[in-house]
């Protein structure tokens, strides 16, 4: 997403959302907005507070799952009650017209009897009870499928070739019945039976029973069987679609889970994105501007939640940094020029310091060379010797601070050339001995004999080791200084792409004077500072030394460090290379 720049207004990317501007001339010192929860009259999405976003879009993910859930189940199980409920009908309709069946041909087998009990009443009776009780059942049963079949219109067999069998079959069975009746009751009238009446009786049932009537029985019985069992083979399918039922009901009950799952986060990731993305575009820009410092940015408000308030807080935020940068940038420029006038001031106060005192060096020593051609001693002499070392003193302070004054103004020029590493050690021993030995210590020197020559800047060399040996003198009585000087090579597969020279020279000065605290070291090359008060106020000193001559050391391609322990004595170590690059 691009966003635009302006001073003037807060300027947002494009969005099909309402943007809400803020100007930037606005007074920083507002309060910042305060946090209003929508009234019924302001319910746009835009204004919902965040935990309303997630709560609504999760609620609507969590109905969307469970209504798209129950809809699959509910349908799934509509399916499988329909075949169930066919299931039901089609063994209804086989169990009816069994039932049926049973009765009718039992009404039949009854009245088969009937001629071989003619000469026995009570057997006659009672099997012709048991024939009128089938006829009854058989009626009863023909009623109830009638009805059931008048009730149903998808039944197999259709209900129009039952009820015409029905019909038939109650026709002939009536028929049948009937002539049986009329036999039955002209057998009551005249019992007890002669031989004569009985024969001709029975031949009657006979003939009645192998007559049309009962052969017509005997064909729909067939037809009634048969359609039994297209009734039996339609429960039989109907069964087997239950079973399908069941499997395609756990398949749409499956896919409709499925389904509803993934709406459900579809509208969960649009609401998780919708919540998400005014977060990111403000840390986006939070990030532009920490990284590239470019306070003309700022973040979009498009919504008037947190977000909206996070960014509205932002943005002046950003115009407070921005202002603040901007008075630290001046205070800066300030500061460097104040920092320029300070180092320039105190280049032309030491160049003119140094003038007088010089006169005052060399007047005292001439004085001096005066008494003693005269004869002069005692105090007079005491008091010449007096002021030329306080005016050499004097003298050195000045230059430290001339060079500490070019270093910080970046004008501090070195003067490269190749020298004899011994004779400026030789030098430098001569120079420092007598301080070494005020003190009543003893100076050792452990020399590598074929150090050769060295390319650097002599003079800045030797004030580097005269600062070391004399501060080592200083804080040390009564005990040892030792330099150790020797060369070293580095070697290719160390020297990590040329980083280091390849050759390098190692000082080293050792004491065994005071020692310093870990937080002394700290402290220790920094300019107009030494341990701390108690050593300034015993040994004296500006703090500049050490400071001085780590900037040469650094300047030159080197380093100093430092190891110490209090009471135990100082190590410092100064690196330099052979050939430096100035």
């Amino acid at each position: 997403m691009q966003i635009q720049k302006s001073t003037a207004f807060y300027q947002f990317s494009e969005t099909n959302s309402e943007t809400k501007t803020v100007p930037a001339d606005q007074s920083s010192d507002d309060e910042l907005p305060t946090i209003e929860f929508p009234t019924h009259g302001k319910l746009k999405a835009s204004s919902w507070r965040i935990h309303q976003k997630i709560g609504y879009g999760y609620f609507l993910a969590i109905g969307i799952g469970f209504f798209g859930s129950l809809t699959g189940f509910v349908i799934a199980n509509y399916y499988r009650g329909q075949e169930i409920r066919e299931l039901m009908q089609a063994d209804r309709q086989s169990q009816l017209l069994g039932n049926y069946k049973d009765a009718a041909l039992g009404a039949q087998l009854h009245s088969l009897k009937l001629p071989a009990l003619i000469h026995d009443s009570q057997k006659l009776q009672a099997k012709k009870l048991e024939f009128i009780r089938d006829v009854e059942k058989s009626q009863k049963w023909e009623k109830e499928i009638t009805e059931f079949t008048n009730s149903q219109n998808d039944l197999v067999p259709n209900s129009e070739s039952v009820q015409s069998l029905l019909e038939d079959y109650v026709k002939h069975l009536n028929s049948y019945v009937g002539q049986i009746e009329s036999i039955l009751q002209e057998i009551e009238a005249k019992e007890p039976l002669k031989p004569r009446d009985a024969i001709a009786l029975q031949s009657e049932l006979l003939e009645v029973m192998g007559g049309e009537t009962a052969l017509q029985l005997d064909e729909l019985s067939q037809r009634l069987i048969k359609t039994l069992g297209m009734a039996e083979d339609e429960r039989g399918k109907r069964n087997e679609s239950v079973k399908q039922a069941k499997v395609v009901e756990r398949a749409i009950a499956i896919f409709s889970m499925l389904v509803s799952v993934a709406i459900a986060a579809v509208v969960a990731w649009r609401t998780s994105r919708a919540i998400a993305e005014p977060v990111i575009i403000v840390t986006q820009v939070a990030e532009q501007v920490a990284r590239k410092s470019n306070f003309d940015l700022r973040a979009p408000v498009t919504t008037e939640d947190e977000i909206g308030l996070l960014a509205i807080s932002l943005n002046r935020l950003i115009e407070k940094v921005s202002k603040k940068t901007k008075d630290l940038q001046q205070a800066k420029e300030e500061a460097e020029a104040a920092s320029k006038t300070k180092s320039q001031f105190l280049a032309n106060v030491s160049h003119e310091l140094r003038t007088p005192l010089n006169a005052v060096i060399g007047l005292s020593q001439l004085l001096q060379d005066d008494a003693a051609d005269i004869g002069l001693s005692g105090d007079f002499s005491t008091d010449l010797e007096t002021i030329n070392s306080a005016g050499r003193h004097l003298l050195e302070l000045i230059n430290d601070i001339l060079d500490l004054s070019k270093i910080e103004a970046g004008k501090m020029t070195l003067y490269p050339e190749t020298f004899e590493i011994a004779t400026l050690i030789n030098n430098v021993v001569l120079t420092v001995k007598p301080a070494i030995e005020k003190n009543g210590n003893i100076l050792e020197i452990d020399c590598d004999p074929q150090l050769g020559t060295m390319y650097a800047d002599q003079t800045r060399v030797r004030q580097v080791l005269l600062n070391l040996l004399s501060n080592a003198a200083k804080f040390t009585t009564n005990g040892k200084v030792c330099l150790k000087v020797w060369t070293e090579k580095i070697e290719k597969e160390n020297n990590k792409g040329g980083k280091y020279p390849p050759e390098k020279i190692i000082f080293t000065v050792i004491d065994s004077g005071i020692g310093m605290s870990y937080h002394q070291q700290q402290q220790l090359f920094k300019p107009f500072t030494q341990g701390d008060a108690s050593t300034t106020k015993k040994y004296g000193g500006t703090g500049l030394g050490l400071a001085i001559s780590r900037h040469f050391c650094q300047m030159m391609g080197g380093e100093i460090l430092v190891k110490s322990e209090p009471g135990n004595g100082s190590v410092f170590t100064v690196y330099m290379p052979l050939m430096a690059e100035i």
